[in-house]
């Protein structure tokens, strides 16, 4: 079914991900095809479904993007306005899935814009609080329970955070490598029609996920047990392997949606096993919980380039600052293993490989 939809539904026959909105920011003046949107959307619904290791939050910001293009289009807007109202569409997206209008906000200026503009950022501002009101009217937004945690964190913990940072940026460099590379070798070795992949990806899902099936779908459940330190550290390197496998596969063999979904879940696998470690070691730490939201947060930014929007948007989703200086550390010595390394973001390997790269080489 994945197969099908995407070979007749989807432009030039190819899945399209929030590369493709940030490519028609740039190089479309702001226009993402109301059809498009729709299928994107169709299409990852299904895809998470049948199981595929992949997030909702991508399709989420596709059809806001989507939606504020149409807007544009009926209102004849002049292209700056359409760009302004296509990231306004973006932010909103992002701030109905999170009751995060503050992360929504700079995830625009820092990852899709790259630069601030007063004419901009109003309207954008506007899209995100107006849409955080009404995702929480509706009840329809993602959240992470958190237990109760103390508000101060013991210096000496800190170097804990930055470990849990390096080893984020360094398994986000990887998923970054691994996800286009596995995607070419498939396009290239396996010679089948497009339309029977995501089914020979479907059995390879099958068989990884048939001891461990909370690798497939969403694995929101899984994330908040993780947070809450409710998995021992063998099942979370466990989870963690598999689920980074399976999102590789997923994406690989024509499945779509977002990396967001699978970045928290491996960020949590990372952290609370982290956490575990250093508990049965006998270090005197202050919650698992900062550690698995630690490990979220640094791979996130890690995959998506988003490193402000990393931090803030995980404050926003567990509604405290207990977690600012965990995040704070464990993303900036994430980002910094990805400096030294020399190594893009997932969305900008992206759209480097498709030569529609708007901020030059390296980034």
């Amino acid at each position: 079914i994945v197969g099908c939809m995407t070979y007749y539904l989807m432009p030039n026959r190819a899945n399209r991900g929030l590369s493709h909105v940030i490519e028609d920011v740039h190089f479309n003046q702001g226009h993402t095809g109301v059809k498009e949107g729709l299928a994107v959307g169709a299409i990852s619904a299904v895809s998470i479904g049948a199981g595929a290791s992949v997030g909702r939050f991508g399709p989420a910001v596709h059809l806001g993007a989507a939606a504020a293009s149409g807007l544009g289009s009926i209102f004849k807007m002049s292209k700056r306005e359409r760009v302004t109202l296509s990231c306004a569409g973006i932010a909103a997206a992002i701030s109905a899935s999170f009751l995060s209008p503050i992360a929504a906000i700079i995830f625009v200026q820092e990852v899709v814009l790259r630069q601030w503009k007063i004419h901009q950022f109003i309207p954008i501002a506007t899209a995100a609080v107006v849409a955080k009101e009404l995702a929480f009217v509706l009840d329809v937004h993602f959240v992470i329970p958190v237990p109760p945690m103390p508000n101060d964190v013991q210096p000496f913990e800190l170097k804990y955070f930055a470990l849990v940072g390096l080893l984020a940026g360094s398994l986000a460099i990887a998923f970054n490598r691994a996800l286009p590379a596995a995607t070419a070798f498939v396009a290239k070795h396996l010679k089948v029609d497009n339309r029977i992949k995501p089914a020979i990806g479907a059995l390879i899902l099958a068989a990884m996920g048939f001891y461990y099936p909370s690798i497939l779908g969403l694995g929101g459940y899984e994330t908040q047990l993780a947070v809450a330190g409710g998995i021992a550290i063998s099942l979370c390197v466990i989870l963690l392997v598999l689920k980074f496998a399976a999102t590789v596969a997923s994406f690989s063999f024509g499945f779509n949606g977002g990396v967001f979904g699978p970045s928290l879940f491996m960020g949590a696998m990372l952290g609370s096993a982290v956490g575990l470690i250093l508990q049965d070691s006998g270090a005197d730490i202050t919650s698992i919980s900062l550690y698995a939201l630690a490990g979220m947060g640094a791979m996130v930014a890690g995959v998506t380039g988003a490193v402000m929007s990393a931090i803030i948007v995980m404050i926003e989703m567990t509604d405290g600052v207990a977690t600012a200086l965990p995040l704070i550390f464990a993303v900036t010595f994430a980002y910094v293993v990805i400096y030294l390394a020399s190594e893009d973001s997932l969305l900008v390997r992206q759209l480097r490989s498709r030569g529609k790269n708007p901020w030059g080489k390296k980034n």
